[in-house]
């Protein structure tokens, strides 16, 4: 019951007597930082809180519907905890993990691999892969990115696995993982999706924390991507 009232508390988050309704607003004690306004329909507003550890942030992603999933990662990228909100459900990281996830030595080596175990109402589900530095680096809006490639394996207690690959982006500015493009096989059958970022929207400028999606919304799979290590933390 506890992670519900804190879902409702990100839902329902911002003072209402001076809300506006097309702006998302983090929770009380949480400051927002950036917008990233990607294709597919994809929209990813990020807050860190006072309550959280150095380094730690959150994530609530929008499609034309809504909010429909939200994450917290640390310093070194590792998914702590998330909510997929159609149906409700979370996650958590069992720590320690086999061998977690690291952005430090993402960019120090140019590979991290990563073994590590995610926790929900259905059950464990083991995540074994890796992300590589392909040495490209590219400007989106202003924004320097470097180029990662990636596997995903993910593995359930009975005997269900799913694998994914694509490509993603790495920010060092705000130490995070950007989305990218994906394939991989899902409830629905095989997909490839492209979440590649458009716009880098900060404090100020025009749509700022906007609960609007703005492209290829007129026929979007992005609420249909699985939620997992490898989909932009």
């Amino acid at each position: 019951m506890r992670y519900a009232l804190s879902l409702c508390a990100v839902l329902m988050a911002g003072p209402v007597a001076a809300q506006d309704p097309t702006l998302f607003y983090p929770p009380d004690g949480c400051t927002a930082e950036l917008t990233v306004q990607s294709r597919s329909c994809s929209l990813s507003n990020i807050y860190t809180c006072e309550a959280d550890q150095p380094g730690e942030n959150w994530r609530v992603e929008f499609d034309v519907d809504g909010p429909f999933f939200i994450s917290k990662i640390d310093y070194e990228t590792q998914w702590l905890e998330s909510y997929d909100l159609f149906p409700t459900s979370r996650e958590v990281l069992v720590q320690p993990a086999d061998d977690p996830a690291s952005l430090t030595e993402l960019l120090e080596t140019g590979t991290d691999a990563y073994d590590f175990v995610q926790r929900g109402e259905s059950g464990p589900v083991r995540v074994v892969g890796y992300d590589r530095l392909t040495g490209e680096e590219v400007v989106i809006d202003g924004e320097p990115l470097l180029v990662t490639e990636f596997t995903a394996r993910h593995e359930t207690t009975d005997g269900v696995m799913l694998e994914v690959t694509g490509s993603e982006y790495v920010s060092v500015r705000h130490r995070r993982f950007i989305a990218g493009t994906y394939k991989g096989q899902g409830a629905n059958g095989a997909y490839e999706i492209d979440k590649t970022p458009v716009d880098f929207i900060y404090p100020g400028e025009p749509g700022f924390f906007s609960k609007t999606p703005l492209y290829d919304c007129e026929a979007s799979l992005a609420r249909y991507v699985p939620t997992a290590k490898g989909y932009d933390q």
